[in-house]
């Protein structure tokens, strides 16, 4: 499951019944922490380090005001259950860490 940041700041869900490699795609070039931030703005917030997010599981099952199907909502819940033990899930918040990948240089 890919959450893609466009270059215009635009966020699309992609490959999204892929549970087994949850990531956040910048496209845009020299992208900085702030353009991120902006656009992840109602869905994830960027952690210090700038290398990762920590995405609303509620913003994820309801993608831009569209319920996801049970069977979606299952197959998450279950990567949400198996990516626990590393710390990769905030209990307070119910958010998921996904890894942020920016477009080189």
């Amino acid at each position: 499951m890919i959450i893609a940041i466009t270059g215009a700041g635009a966020l699309e869900l992609r490959d999204a019944d892929n549970f087994r490699d949850f990531k956040i795609v910048v496209e845009r070039v020299n992208a900085d922490q702030t353009f991120i931030a902006q656009a992840l703005a109602g869905v994830a917030r960027l952690d210090p380090d700038g290398k990762h997010a920590w995405v609303a599981q509620a913003a994820l099952k309801r993608w831009q005001g569209r319920e996801q199907s049970a069977q979606w909502i299952a197959s998450f819940d279950k990567m949400v259950a198996s990516v626990r033990k590393f710390g990769w899930i905030d209990d307070a918040s119910e958010a998921v860490r996904g890894h942020i990948e920016v477009a080189p240089h």
